[in-house]
């Protein structure tokens, strides 16, 4: 089930649409084959995973956000990759560094 925040919806919903959304969290949960209650017992399948924040410049931003929708997909590889390539990692570490 996905969850919402109201104070982290943009603010440029109409007063219609933040209507609709607040009598959409008063009804029930449906659940039917394409979207399952999760057991306690296919939760534990699943694994967190870390999340990091990076920050771009405005004109990397624009490069990656031309790779498509799928674009964090595509830097997270791009991550592994670079973070795989001893060469590549040693040039970005600053001098003195231990």
């Amino acid at each position: 089930m996905a969850k919402v925040i109201m104070n982290s919806l943009p603010p440029q919903l109409t007063k219609e649409e933040l209507a609709e959304l607040e009598a959409a969290e008063k009804l029930p949960v449906t659940f039917d084959n394409d979207s399952p209650e999760m057991t306690d017992e296919k939760l534990k399948q699943f694994h967190r995973m870390d999340t990091v924040t990076v920050k771009l410049s405005p004109n990397n931003m624009k490069k990656v956000k031309a790779f498509g929708t799928d674009y964090s997909k595509i830097l997270s590889h791009l991550l592994d990759l670079a973070l795989n390539d001893t060469e590549l990692v040693k040039k970005c570490i600053p001098k003195g560094t231990p």
